[in-house]
């Protein structure tokens, strides 16, 4: 004798459902851009910022010793100083004995000394005017080349990324000339000595093609991704699941852009080690990164604070448990406070309110001038006191809703 089996059954999938799952791709799949974009917006497309940023680097040791060794060298490869003073030699020391060992020494000092000058400038004030003239010119040659234009002092050779340090040589020899060192007035410089390979980039066709596509947005990438995970938690059945999901997302694509970041620093250096700039690449790198660094650190603890959001949004049981102990321990305190209009509308649109809270809370985040993590605790605890002082107001009711029962009570029997 068989036993009936009973039918299973099925859930089906609505379509809000899917099209909450497929905007919550969506954002996963925006969030490394939006974090290289707001970057790439606030540092290299903000003239100001980009100075703000790479203006130190000009009192950096390192990055001093590099451009003076790159300068002296372009000036002294253009002289045969050992045969200038040889000349001179001759002309006093008829012996070509006593010439030859004379003449290499002295060379050799007046080679130090134009480095020693090369040196001297590069510390001083007028070399931080210099760099900073120069970095201006840098950075809209950038954005020229993005655009897929050329000019100013960065240009595009192939695959290689060149800068033109004319105008800084022209400065030095100056100020050599200035100093007493007639002779570096009149040394011609040629142009393999004057430029400077940045970087190779096979992909900048590619870059130019996502730069062109996504320019208008940058500014609006951070508010763009928020609004997608927005969309994505009303559109979800289970809200709470929904936001555990967006945060472990950020955290998870946060540290695959960190990943890529790591990557490409490894390329920067393997480029420049063994040239006079390996010294200088590490600084160079962690100060013109410095914002996206600080704004990969703030989205893994933003991550964080939203996966421990969704939880206690979520239907586990302990979760649900914490949630009635903060929501009854705030309407508790609030039982004490007078009832007023305010609080009997939030109390009757809470859920709107909670809203519009947390919309402030969004707008603080990504309409900051520098994602910071400190920027990311600030605003997520001021957004948590909106809440908090939401829920203190709705309690502020409960008594009055208490009293009102009781009279219809009464009046019943």
């Amino acid at each position: 004798m068989s036993t009936a089996v009973a039918p299973t059954k099925q859930r089906k999938v609505g379509v809000r459902s899917v099209a909450a799952l497929l905007v919550f791709i969506i954002a996963v799949l925006v969030t490394p851009v939006a974090l290289i974009g707001h970057w790439g917006h606030r540092t290299v497309i903000d003239t100001t910022r980009y100075l703000e940023t790479v203006g130190p680097l000009a009192a950096n040791a390192d990055v001093q010793e590099s451009v003076s060794t790159a300068v002296t060298n372009a000036i002294t490869s253009q002289i045969d100083t050992q045969e200038l003073v040889g000349g001179l030699l001759g002309n006093i020391v008829k012996n070509p004995a006593i010439e030859e060992k004379l003449s290499a020494p002295i060379a050799a000092g007046i080679n130090g000394l134009i480095g020693q000058a090369v040196s001297t400038f590069v510390a001083s004030d007028a070399f931080q005017q210099i760099w900073i003239t120069l970095n201006t010119g840098i950075q809209k040659s950038l954005l020229l080349i993005l655009e897929g234009k050329d000019g100013g002092p960065v240009s595009l050779q192939g695959n290689d990324v060149v800068l033109d340090v004319s105008s800084l040589i022209g400065a030095v020899q100056q100020n050599l000339v200035d100093r007493g060192v007639s002779v570096a007035a009149n040394i011609p410089i040629p142009t393999i000595d004057k430029q400077i390979v940045l970087f190779n980039s096979p992909a900048l066709a590619q870059i130019r093609t996502i730069y062109s596509l996504t320019s208008p947005l940058l500014a609006w990438f951070p508010l763009l991704l928020a609004a997608l995970f927005a969309l994505a938690v009303w559109l979800a059945r289970r809200k709470g699941r929904m936001v555990l999901a967006a945060g472990i997302a950020l955290i998870v694509m946060t540290f695959a852009t960190k990943f890529g970041l790591d990557y490409a620093q490894g390329i920067f250096t393997d480029q420049l080690q063994g040239t006079i700039f390996a010294p200088a690449s590490q600084a160079f790198w962690d100060t013109f990164f410095k914002y996206l660094i600080l704004g990969i650190q703030s989205m893994i603890v933003l991550g964080i604070i939203i996966a421990i959001a969704g939880w206690l949004g979520s239907r586990v049981g302990a979760a649900g448990k914490a949630r009635r102990w903060l929501a009854g321990g705030l309407e508790q305190l609030g039982s004490d406070l007078p009832s007023t209009g305010i609080a009997r509308s939030m109390a009757a649109h809470s859920d709107l309110w909670r809203t519009i809270a947390a919309a402030i809370g969004v707008l603080i985040l990504t309409t900051g001038d520098v994602l910071s993590t400190w920027h990311v605790i600030w605003t997520v605890l001021l957004t948590a006191g909106l809440f908090a002082g939401i829920q203190l107001l709705i309690g502020s009711t409960m008594e009055t809703v208490e009293v009102e029962v009781e009279e219809i009570v009464v009046v019943v029997d």
